[in-house]
């Protein structure tokens, strides 16, 4: 499958706001969320769930996060509501602007173009270290969490399909062994939720994401290293590219 068209006139759902993912696996009780845990627990539980929001455009670029609006919705005390939205903006998916609050992060296209050649740089270096040849075990993880993240597609459960994305590229790169440099994959890959939200709700984009796994593998089974890197490097445009078409067609 050829790679998507990021030039392609955005696509709108009818209120005109940013494309939402129309898929199952994203209700959550809220008893789910709250019932036997801790306070840290409970942040950690409603910081991934707004995360979820914010990167399936559940909740829209530039949406004011209200901390007693959080806490009345999931019945928790203001101040884990607060911890919350505190830990969204270390994750780079929420900023406070003065005078209006914590708001869904709409990253420019220059900031989304800085993120991204470093993504690129980070991760083209962690394919290069990866010794090859990788042993069945590691392929058969690999190919595990590929299938996981097809299975997914196939199902319309974009919570699964988010999920072994991340669980594919986390145990590709830590092949690496380079620990600091696996770190910084992690946290320039979070920032990317924000603008790779965008992606999340086409399904030929995620089909072809399946498709560049699934080369992946077969690189790494062969010791294909140049080829490695070059999937490794060109999978992270179309996103990047079609986050910053749809941003320029609503703000320039």
């Amino acid at each position: 499958m050829t790679s998507p068209d990021p030039e392609m006139d955005p696509s709108e759902n009818a209120t005109g706001t940013w494309p939402v993912a129309k898929w199952k696996g994203f209700e959550v009780k809220k008893a789910d969320l709250v019932a036997g845990k801790n306070a840290e627990e409970v942040v950690r539980s409603i910081t991934q769930l707004l995360e979820e929001e914010i990167v399936f455009c559940q909740l829209q670029p530039r949406q004011r996060l209200v901390e007693d609006e959080i806490a009345e919705r999931f019945g928790i005390k203001r101040y884990l509501a607060r911890q919350a939205i505190i830990e969204l903006e270390r994750l780079g998916l929420v900023e406070r602007i003065r005078n209006r609050g914590a708001m869904v992060r709409l990253y420019s296209p220059r900031e989304v173009n800085d993120i991204h050649a470093v993504r690129e740089l980070l991760e083209v270096k962690a394919a290069e270290l990866i010794p090859f040849p990788l042993d069945a075990n590691a392929l058969a993880e690999l190919e595990a969490l590929q299938a996981r993240h097809a299975e997914g597609i196939v199902e319309r459960d974009k919570r699964k399909v988010f999920y072994a994305n991340i669980a594919f590229h986390r145990e590709l790169f830590r092949h690496c062994a380079n620990e600091a440099l696996i770190e910084a994959i992690e946290i320039f890959a979070q920032k990317s939720h924000a603008y790779r939200s965008i992606f999340t709700s086409e399904l030929e984009a995620l089909q072809w994401a399946a498709d560049e796994h699934r080369a992946m593998v077969e690189a790494c089974r062969a010791g294909d290293r140049e080829r490695l890197v070059t999937l490794c490097r060109d999978h992270l445009t179309p996103a990047k590219n079609r986050y910053i078409a749809t941003w320029q067609s609503r703000f320039d």
